[in-house]
């Protein structure tokens, strides 16, 4: 009998359905009872395929409880795969109609090719299968799983056979998410930036990230590029192969392409602000001196001189006017001796 470590889904009879298709793996440790769908299957299977051929599958289910099964395979997959000890190798699909006419030309009626699926172990399951029960209801008997009993067999390994298993996958550099969201974000950065998310941008600019790059940096160096090669296509095949070639380009990540740029922007923006600081000093200045000038104004030596000025004036109009007055007596008397009076 098969190793496969549910009860729920695969503890049903030959009468109950099963698994539509299936891959078995030699080194899972999978029981399945004797008399289901999944005995049926792998063991009628030509080699290590099972239901993938439609012949096959008109085969298994004319064996007595199979013709009305459908459904029940239908939810034992979903089972499988939502548990995840199985995942769907090969999409199965129905004929079309090209496809038939043609069969059918050469007696073959079937509709379609079943989904071919890879039975496999899942730790966190193994751990407790042993409290499901595969009533909806519940058991009435309690099954204590002993910690003496083997749950895989002893040839396992975490990475395989001969240690050749597939490994973890490392995360997106931190860095490189960061800079290609700034660089995705930027208004400068072209259309097929945004193609990709940030996580697949990360693995290329990881480099110039960890070298102080921001997203001005990469949009320069698509300007540097495209001036030099004299041509940036709108609609790149490969936007990520495309930002790697230029980086290799560029060569020297430490060597940031917007930096001279950068930086006369920012001498420049100094200056600005220095000169606008001046101004305002400047005008705080003209200001203070203005106020020192009013307030003077009501001091008592601006009221003393006010009065020596006033005194000044009076002593002018009146010397004036003695002059005027000696000036119309003289002319009068001169006038009055003409006259002979």
């Amino acid at each position: 009998m098969l190793v496969f470590p549910l009860a729920i889904a695969l503890t049903m009879s030959a009468t109950d359905g099963g698994i539509s298709s299936l891959v078995w793996d030699e080194r899972s440790a999978v029981k399945v009872p004797e008399g289901s769908v999944v005995d049926v299957v792998l063991k009628k299977a030509p080699s290590r395929l099972a239901a993938s051929d439609p012949a096959f599958c008109e085969v298994t289910l004319e064996k007595p409880g199979f013709q009305k099964a459908t459904r029940t395979v239908q939810l034992a997959d979903a089972a499988l795969r939502l548990l995840g000890v199985a995942t769907e190798v090969l999409r199965g699909r129905q004929r079309t109609r090209v496809e038939r006419l043609a069969s059918w030309r050469v007696g073959d009626r079937a509709r379609g090719w079943a989904s071919v699926w890879a039975l496999h172990d899942d730790a966190a399951l193994a751990r407790i299968i042993g409290t499901l029960s595969p009533h909806p209801e519940g058991s009435l008997l309690i099954q204590e799983t002993s910690r003496k009993s083997v749950v895989t067999t002893s040839d396992r390994r975490p990475a395989g056979a001969g240690g050749r298993g597939a490994k973890r996958r490392a995360g997106p550099d931190s860095r490189g998410v960061w800079l290609a969201a700034a660089w995705r974000a930027d208004p400068a950065a072209p259309p097929w930036a945004r193609r990709h998310s940030a996580n697949a941008w990360a693995a290329v600019l990881a480099a110039p990230a960890a070298a102080g790059w921001v997203s001005r940096d990469v949009t320069a160096l698509i300007g540097d590029w495209a001036g030099v090669h004299g041509w940036l296509p709108d609609h790149p095949h490969r936007p990520i192969g495309l930002l790697g070639a230029m980086l290799a380009w560029h060569g020297d990540v430490t060597v940031r392409p917007a930096a001279q740029e950068m930086a006369r922007e920012a001498a420049e923006l100094a200056a600005a602000r220095a000169r606008i600081a001046e101004q305002l000093a400047s005008r705080d200045r003209a200001a203070a001196a203005r106020a020192a000038g009013q307030t003077a104004l009501g001091g008592a030596g601006h009221a003393a001189a006010r009065q020596v000025a006033a005194q000044l004036a009076a002593r002018a109009v009146a010397r004036r006017t003695h002059e005027v007055v000696a000036e119309t007596a003289a002319r009068d008397a001169a006038v009055r001796a003409a006259r002979g009076l």
